[in-house]
């Protein structure tokens, strides 16, 4: 260990806190999805940034987006139910069309998992931010801490990849 190296500190969490955030997102996606019972489920953002050059001044605006983002393995169905910071109210859900992601990737250093679209679709892809929350967030839901549903979730894009190695697409390098 280096001088100035520190040791990465877990994120301070409410575990009675995290309990509750968990049993109202399960609320919640159970009541947005038909069947929302079968699929695992997990919290995750995105991010996107705007920048607009101004006269006088240059704007960067960054909007977040809040997601319970609800998985399955026995069919590889991905769902999306964007939420708002407090867990209070929820849009309808978002279902991706599997058969239109043509590759998948993980960047660790930042917990981000990408599900990229074939060429001609409307978007690229879905971008999402998988790590855990603390109680000092600054943004979203805090004390959501789900190391073990981000493994879950890791598995199950890992058990896609291999779907769409077997149909012969050419994937990104994959790292834990």
């Amino acid at each position: 260990m280096g001088l100035f190296s520190k040791k990465p500190k877990e994120p301070e969490y409410d575990a009675a806190d995290c309990t509750v955030k968990k049993i109202r997102m399960r609320e919640i996606f159970n009541g947005a999805v038909k069947d929302g019972s079968t699929y695992e489920i997990l919290y995750a953002y995105m991010s996107s940034s705007k920048y607009e050059k101004g006269f006088v001044f240059d704007t960067n605006t960054t909007s977040f987006f809040y997601y319970i983002v609800g998985f399955r393995r026995q069919d590889f169905s991905l769902v999306f139910v964007q939420v708002d910071a407090a867990l209070q109210e929820y849009a309808e859900p978002f279902y991706v069309d599997m058969d239109n992601v043509v590759n998948v990737s993980y960047t660790p250093k930042v917990q981000q998992v990408c599900f990229q679209y074939k060429k001609g679709s409307p978007s690229y892809g879905e971008l999402l931010n998988i790590g855990s929350t603390s109680a000092k967030t600054l943004y979203g839901p805090k004390n959501i801490h789900q190391p073990e549903e981000i493994e879950a979730f890791l598995n199950f894009a890992e058990g896609f990849r291999a779907v769409l190695e077997q149909n012969g697409y050419k994937l990104d390098k994959w790292k834990r």
